[in-house]
């Protein structure tokens, strides 16, 4: 376990680097992000991607706040990835270690939300729309052109497949804390963006409905 935290402390470290200093920056992203925001004709590839941003802090709400009773509290770093992403959940990931024999930290008003059925439902619907909305009108050679001169595009991008990695984690915490073991063995979900993650929680939703 130390051994993985080390190599995601690099992974986190690095990633910061790159990020910051070795993306490319012809443009500074400011042109695509612009086009974004305004609508000004955008790529629907590059709408696609950034919208599936917003989605993936609320899955990892569902994954993490639903038993928030590891040794450091989880709320502050799903908060940090609306904004910040991968770059917010790592640290979590890193410094944290599971304990069942804690109090549910989230709130009994925000325990109901992410753990509603509803709700993971409602994002996997948005979800399939929007991937599909990406793949059918977007251009993956737009969008190739962007990911190599922007640097807000080339980070989005590596953004989202470090939160798809990420799931894999949350997956694993949050099948931890179930009373099904069968559960653990849906982690490899992760590696499917969004869907995945989504997928397996209507799965362990389903199985508590049938435990409880």
């Amino acid at each position: 376990m130390r051994q993985l935290k080390s190599i995601m402390l690099a992974i986190w470290l690095l990633f910061i680097v790159y990020a910051f200093f070795l993306a490319p920056i012809k443009d500074g992203g400011v042109n695509y992000l612009k086009q974004i925001i305004t609508m000004d004709s955008p790529d629907p590839l590059l709408v696609a991607v950034f919208s599936l941003l917003g989605v993936w802090p609320m899955v990892f709400g569902i994954l993490l706040l639903s038993k928030d009773k590891a040794t450091i509290p989880a709320w502050p770093f799903v908060l940090g990835s609306f904004a910040l992403g991968a770059f917010a959940l790592f640290p979590y990931f890193i410094f944290h270690y599971e304990k069942r024999n804690r109090t549910n930290r989230t709130s009994q008003r925000l325990y109901q939300i992410v753990t509603n059925t509803s709700f993971p439902l409602t994002l996997l619907l948005i979800t399939i729309l929007l991937m599909l909305y990406g793949l059918v009108y977007g251009s993956f050679l737009d969008y190739q052109q962007a990911f190599w001169e922007s640097r807000f595009v080339h980070t989005m991008t590596i953004d989202f497949m470090m939160l798809t990695l990420l799931s894999l984690l949350g997956i694993s915490h949050h099948a931890y804390y179930q009373n099904d073991r069968s559960l653990r063995s849906y982690w490899p979900l992760g590696f499917i963006p969004l869907l995945g993650p989504l997928i397996y929680i209507l799965i362990a939703g389903e199985r508590n409905m049938e435990t409880e």
